[in-house]
């Protein structure tokens, strides 16, 4: 009896055990873990897709102005579930509205959710809706970038990873998916391990068990759920976002480059390279080397080289502005070969100062022969024009000079600046600077910092103005001759009403025409240089465009009305 009573017990027991371990697990599901399986659940019946195209750190302007991700634009959106099995005819129809190859359109319409196309016209957005297909929006997305916004061959784009990036980045033990995005170029490049992180709200469309967006259920925005380890770090550059539109509008129309540089500290507050691309990939460029960054390219600098012959030859004492040449319309070197002046006629009786200003080439190669090519490599050593640093932005080692200074013809191409001798608008524009702010060394400086979401200081890239390399006599002397190129000489078209400028023109027989030149002449400010591909004279093209540029500058800081 006793046995049969405590067999009875623990049954119970057990019995109740279980009922309590039941209880408790339905105590945590409905009441502990009830609002997540609930969540749960709503996700099943969920098709998303990111409110921020790409959840990255920002890259902005030295103001703090916002260059990515700046606002809300229209974006043509397809949840491929929604859509029928023979998606042709919404391929093509997307293809042709939104200016897509219909390939690209065609295997973005299988898988998760994706944003086709964003900053639509009004145009595409009327066509989209009255077609009315099935799993094709117009919802409102923040893209990555914006069309026509500035600076895009500095920022440079984002882009799907490629397998040979996935596996660089694996064998480094890097965090990265193969559905992942990346920065290809630009500053999405430079900093990607900084402007990586970061999530989205999510746009959410509710669905049946089909798959099919619930009748008058609309789009729900879904906060996103960042923690604050994952936030990323944000750019923030020298450009100024106003600078930047003046010089790339200055430009348009144009191949070639612009930059402004601040003459006193480096900071490149603007930087344009024509013509310009989307970085969104979403329309094809107008030229071949859309996506070459020219600004950063090198080239033969032509006549606008002769700044640092001049600066050479008065620092060594080799020449004085007043010193008298003759210029007959060629000059015969020792060999006999024979150099021709672009004035066939020749100037006559002219000083060292009116050479420059005119650009007389047998003044500068007589005085660049007695220079000798050892001084040409030291001066442009010294001018840092054989050094591609910018603050905040690495790039690859170049060798800007090579020619034999024993061979007569190779140092008279230098003299003259074609062949032997390349250099980009950048580095034009910092030996125009150093030029400017009376002889002291500078380094081009793209980036000033890096700041986190509350606006601390996580890294800062300080602007270096380094020790005088160039005497204050050599490089007013320098001043006069570019202020009497612009005033009568070949720059006449950078002339600014209201404000003095002063500059050279160049133009080279290979690449393209050049000015260079800073403005204002009392108070330099900015040092700014145009190079236009395929021009016919840098007085002709390149002149006119520093004349808009500083122009539109002096107006917009309030320096002329």
């Amino acid at each position: 009896m006793f046995f049969k009573q405590k067999r009875v017990l623990i049954l119970y027991l057990l019995f109740a055990g279980t009922f309590l371990l039941l209880l408790g697990r339905l105590f945590q599901i409905q009441i502990i873990d009830g609002a997540k399986y609930a969540q749960q659940a709503v996700a099943q019946r969920q098709q998303t897709v990111n409110y921020v195209q790409f959840p990255r750190g920002q890259i902005l302007d030295r103001k703090l102005r916002p260059l990515t991700n700046v606002e809300e634009q229209p974006a043509a959106v397809v949840f491929p579930l929604m859509m029928p099995e023979d998606r042709s005819e919404a391929a093509s129809f997307l293809s042709s509205v939104l200016s897509l190859p219909v390939e690209s359109v065609t295997n973005r319409l299988n898988g998760d959710p994706v944003v086709l196309k964003t900053g639509l016209s009004e145009a595409e957005v009327s066509l989209i809706e009255k077609t009315n297909l099935p799993g094709v929006y117009v919802l409102p997305v923040v893209p990555r970038y914006q069309r026509n916004w500035p600076a895009v061959h500095m920022i440079g784009n984002v882009g799907q990873i490629s397998e040979e990036e996935y596996q660089q980045l694996k064998d480094r033990e890097q965090d990265y998916q193969r559905e992942d995005v990346i920065g290809k170029n630009g500053l999405e490049r430079q900093y990607e391990e900084v402007l990586r992180g970061g999530e989205s709200a999510k746009i959410a469309a509710m669905v049946d068990v089909h798959g099919q967006h619930v009748k008058g259920a609309g789009f729900t925005l879904i906060p996103d759920k960042i923690k604050s380890t994952d936030l990323p770090t944000h750019v923030v550059t020298t450009l100024d976002q106003d600078y930047q539109k003046i010089t790339e509008e200055a430009l348009e129309g144009y191949e070639g480059a612009a930059a402004v540089l601040d003459v006193w500290n480096g900071d490149i507050l603007a930087s344009a390279s024509s013509p310009e691309y989307d970085p969104s990939m979403s329309e094809t460029p107008e030229g071949k080397d859309a996506y070459v960054n020219k600004a950063l390219q090198n080239y033969p600098p032509a006549s606008v080289f002769k700044i640092l012959i001049m600066l050479a030859a008065l620092e060594e004492g080799l020449v004085q502005p007043e010193d008298q040449f003759i210029c007959s319309g060629e000059i015969s070197l020792p060999s006999g070969r024979k150099v021709s002046c672009w004035n066939q006629e020749g100037h006559g009786e002219i000083t060292f100062a009116q050479g420059a200003a005119y650009s007389c080439n047998p003044v500068f190669i007589q005085a660049g022969l007695e220079l000798g090519g050892e001084k040409i490599l030291e001066y442009a050593g010294k001018l840092g024009l054989r050094d591609d640093k910018i603050i905040g932005y690495d790039l690859p080692l170049t060798s800007h000079f090579q020619f034999n200074n024993r061979v007569e013809g190779d140092l008279v191409n230098v003299i003259m600046g074609e062949k032997g001798v390349s250099l980009s608008p950048l580095l034009v524009a910092k030996l125009i600077a150093q030029v400017a702010n009376g002889g002291f060394s500078i380094t081009p400086r793209l980036v000033s910092e890096l700041h986190n979401d509350q606006g601390e200081i996580v890294k800062e890239y300080p602007s270096t103005m380094g020790e005088r390399i160039i005497t204050e006599e050599s490089t007013g002397a320098v001043k006069s001759v570019l202020h009497l190129a612009v005033e009568e000489g070949t720059g006449t078209a950078a002339q600014v009403p209201g404000i003095e400028t002063a500059g050279k023109t160049g133009s080279s027989e290979t690449a393209g025409v050049w000015f260079a030149g800073f403005a204002p002449l009392d108070v330099p400010k900015w040092a700014v240089v145009v190079f236009v591909q395929k021009g016919t004279s840098g007085g002709r093209e390149a002149a006119p465009i520093f004349k808009e540029i500083i122009d539109r500058l002096a107006r917009l800081e309030g320096m002329i009305q």
